[in-house]
């Protein structure tokens, strides 16, 4: 019989996350502890080198370039210069934000459904 997903009863951080995904699998924190931070790790990495990552149903991490640009500080209303940097945006997929707009808390997920069992 396959288990019930563990019920999420307030926000997620990083120890509750590891402890939620422990108790869907049945086994010990400190074994996903190492897995989850790899996955984060493998996602800092490749938006820091300036690639996108994108998690089918999930969303899409993208890392892009802001060009140097003047800027006013509002205290003194002198102006300096902003150097060019690069920046991380979220962009969540129509799978995910339908599930939040519905508040399918229960049910939602990003894994792909069976070929022929039509839409979610």
């Amino acid at each position: 019989m396959k288990k019930k997903p563990t019920r999420i009863r307030r926000s997620l951080t990083t120890t509750t996350l590891i402890q939620t995904v422990a108790s869907d699998l049945d086994v010990q924190p400190a074994d996903v502890h190492d897995t989850v931070m790899a996955t984060f790790d493998a996602i800092a990495r490749a938006t820091a080198g300036g690639h996108n990552v994108a998690i089918t149903n999930f969303g899409t991490f993208r890392s892009y370039r802001v060009d140097a640009r003047k800027a006013r500080n509002p205290q003194t209303g002198g102006t300096r210069t902003v150097p060019a940097h690069r920046k991380v945006a979220f962009r969540v997929s129509p799978a995910l934000a339908d599930a939040v707009r519905r508040r399918l808390s229960a049910s939602a997920t990003i894994r792909k459904l069976p070929k022929g069992s039509g839409p979610r």
